[in-house]
């Protein structure tokens, strides 16, 4: 069973002599059991494995758990992998706040922070017992702690309060330990284009569209951390004290990355040392610019030669460079802020974009764009203009479905038209040549081969569409994945059938132009626009067969009156999506959603809506456990943290939101477009957690600290 050698190739040479002879029946028999010989061997080895919880198989986990005495949640929302196998390490740490921590991230998958709060009480000290750090209520000489006054990370004492912290009802009182949660995730964008203000007085954003957003910390992952956790290593918005700190901080060496057998558990990336959070260069220099922070509320210009250091504000997201500095082009290193996996960015497309382009045959061609020069087999072009070019006139050969892959997060200041002849699919994604494991050695791409994940390109410009297509003949399709565009996506008339967006951000800019109608499409009769993962303003469809939205937010930028999903000769499907203004269609089928404005459907004995809210009022179809119910005594609205596409907390539901909002979904979970971050479920996992590792008399509080 160990032999490499096949086992018609240890049969004696003088019956492999008489087998040609026959026809090599022995041959064909030998190798159906050999084939069984081969799943048998996988599966012996596949045993061996499961024996441990970093290498065994899903289905394998709950039975390690049982063994421990662990029962990780049957609702299927994750494997809890991470639970069991942290299980001993957790018991050893019972009780203890660095336990609860590791917990709390074990379940959730949200950072966390404990804090004991009967330790923040202010008592009358006796003179035998005196504790120096509880002193006064608060020193108003220390600004570095009245700046954590609000936050989960506040040394102040407070007042006793009685009421009951599992419910939220209060937090300092002897028996209370509060649970903080980090629910905003950090998305590192590297190499970036800095979005120019006013580029004469040095005046940038580091915002591609030049909008003031807040910069958030992206500490390194540290899984074996047995200590409390403190504010840098939480990846929070950072504050211009805490970026103060982390700029004075030398360096920590690069710790060495171990590859995990676990499929599991989370991958490990290159993270950036404490000081490199953000960074700044221009024109190709080295990123080795020293930064101050500062408050450029009034972007004050800093003083001297320039040789000084750039301003930076992480509250605002502004930079102003030095005096006499006028780059053409500022490259940026840093991170914001977001919920979840939704509209462009760095995250993982992989799968999503595999399963858009399922269907098509495969690659035959594939080009990549650039801003600066990159290293590696293929055809690379410096704009998205000259790979469409390439695309249209057919130069590197190949077939009728291609690859645009824009390789960098650079910004793109064009105004880009793709044609599409009758059959053809054309992929715009924002992806990488996929990495060997022999440096030595150049491997020859071939169509189709490319890692979706990583970047955030931005297009500064708007995007034109003429597809080709008629009776009798195929049509054409169209699918970006990934991209920023700061402009709108315009579908001439024509003959295209398909337009997906997967993963991306539209009407990202700070015109007015910008965040109105993002996706236009007139007199494509068999066309069908998707929006799959994506944020963005209105979608007009006119003549056009259907339109269909998932896990997206759609955003009138206006009052609710506004019309956000325009198409009323259109069929129009919305699951698990959250649309802020008014929805027309011919039919409408809906579940899992938010349309916050009023719903007109023309044909409403078609499709349905199911488990989702819409204003009372609206000519819709047939309805099944929505809201507001008409039988309730006060109908129930959603509530959200920010409307405004700026915030990171956009289209989040408030915490305060009616139950009715936040568990009104099918499964159990909230309504709109982060259904699918579970966030209801994963709260309830980790308190049916916190009674085998609270101690005795204390009550546990959750609160989402983002």
């Amino acid at each position: 069973m160990t032999s490499t050698q096949s086992l018609y190739d240890l049969l004696p040479v003088i019956h492999r002599m008489r087998d040609v002879e026959l026809g090599s029946p022995l041959r064909g028999l030998l190798a159906v059991v050999e084939g069984e010989l081969r799943r048998l061997s996988e599966d012996v080895d596949q045993l061996y494995d499961n024996w441990f919880v970093e290498t065994c198989e899903d289905w394998v986990v709950p039975y390690l758990g049982d063994l421990l005495g662990v029962k990780p949640p049957a609702d299927g929302l994750t494997s809890q992998r991470a639970l069991v196998a942290d299980t001993l390490r957790l018991r050893r740490r019972k009780g203890t706040p660095a336990g609860l921590e590791l917990l709390a991230r074990d379940v959730t998958g949200w950072p966390a922070h404990v804090v004991e709060y009967f330790q923040l009480v202010a008592t009358t000290q006796h003179v035998d017992h005196v504790r120096l750090d509880r002193g006064a209520i608060a020193d108003l000489r220390e600004a570095a702690a009245l700046d954590l006054l609000e936050s989960p990370f506040s040394a102040a004492a407070r007042t006793a309060d009685v009421r009951h912290v599992d419910v939220h009802r209060g937090c300092h009182n002897i028996p209370s330990v509060g649970l903080h949660l980090w629910r905003l995730a950090s998305y590192p964008v590297e190499g970036g284009d800095a979005g120019a203000v006013d580029a004469a007085q040095g005046r940038w954003n580091f915002d591609p569209a030049g909008r003031d957003i807040p910069l958030f910390n992206h500490p390194a992952a540290d899984a074996d951390r047995s200590d409390l956790s403190t504010e840098s290593d939480l990846p929070g918005p950072l504050s211009r004290r805490l970026l103060a700190g982390l700029l004075d901080a030398p360096p920590d060496p690069p710790a060495p990355v171990e590859e995990s057998r676990c499929p599991a558990l989370p991958e490990r990336r290159a993270e950036r040392s404490p000081g490199a959070v953000v960074r700044v260069w221009w024109d190709g220099s080295a990123p080795s610019v020293r930064l101050r922070c500062c408050d450029l509320s009034d972007w004050a210009r800093p003083t001297g030669d320039s040789a000084g250091p750039v301003s930076v504000d992480p509250v605002l997201g502004r930079l102003a460079l030095p005096n006499g500095v006028r780059p053409g082009r500022v490259q940026v290193d840093y991170s914001y802020g977001f919920p979840g996996d939704l509209g462009a960015g760095p995250w993982d497309r992989r799968a999503l974009t595999k399963e858009l382009t399922s269907a098509w045959p495969d690659f035959g061609w594939q080009v990549g764009v650039s801003a600066d020069d990159q290293p590696g087999p293929g055809t690379v072009v410096h704009s998205l203009s000259e790979a469409v070019a390439l695309w249209r006139a057919g130069r590197l050969g190949g077939g009728r479905t291609g690859v645009i892959a824009l390789m960098d997060s650079a910004t793109y200041r064009e105004e880009v038209t793709i044609e599409l002849g009758p059959g053809e699919r054309l992929l715009v994604v924002a992806a990488t040549w996929p990495t060997t494991q022999d440096s030595s050695a150049v491997p020859e791409r071939r169509p189709g081969e490319f890692d979706a994940a990583g970047l955030r390109p931005h297009l500064a410009g708007s995007l034109r569409v003429l597809g080709q297509g008629g009776v009798g003949t195929e049509g054409s399709e169209l699918i970006l994945s990934g991209l920023s565009i700061e402009g709108r996506v315009v579908v001439c008339p024509g003959g295209l059938a398909r337009l997906a967006l997967a993963g991306c951000t539209l009407g990202a800019g700070r015109s007015v132009e910008s965040r109105g109608t993002t996706v236009i499409a007139v007199d494509n009769p068999e066309l069908t626009v998707e929006l799959e993962r994506t944020v963005g303003a209105a979608v007009r469809l006119r003549r056009g067969a259907a339109v269909r939205v998932v896990d997206s937010i759609l955003s009138a930028r206006g009052p609710a009156d506004d019309l956000c999903v325009d198409a009323p000769s259109s069929r129009v499907e919305i699951e698990s999506s959250t649309v802020l203004g008014r929805t027309t269609a011919r039919s409408l089928t809906a579940s899992n959603a938010i349309l916050l404005g009023s719903v007109d459907v023309r044909r409403r004995q078609l499709g349905w809506v199911r488990y989702s809210y819409l204003p009372a009022g609206s000519q819709a179809p047939r309805r099944y456990r929505c809201q507001p119910d008409p039988g309730a005594l006060a109908p129930v609205t959603p509530r959200f943290v920010s409307r405004d596409p700026d915030d990171p907390r956009f289209g989040q539901l408030h915490e305060q939101c009616s139950v009715e909002i936040r568990a009104g979904a099918d499964d159990e979970s909230e309504m709109g477009a982060y259904h699918f971050l579970q966030q209801r479920r994963r709260v309830a996992n980790l308190s049916a957690q916190l009674s085998h590792y609270l101690p005795f008399g204390l009550e546990a509080g959750v609160f989402f600290a983002t």
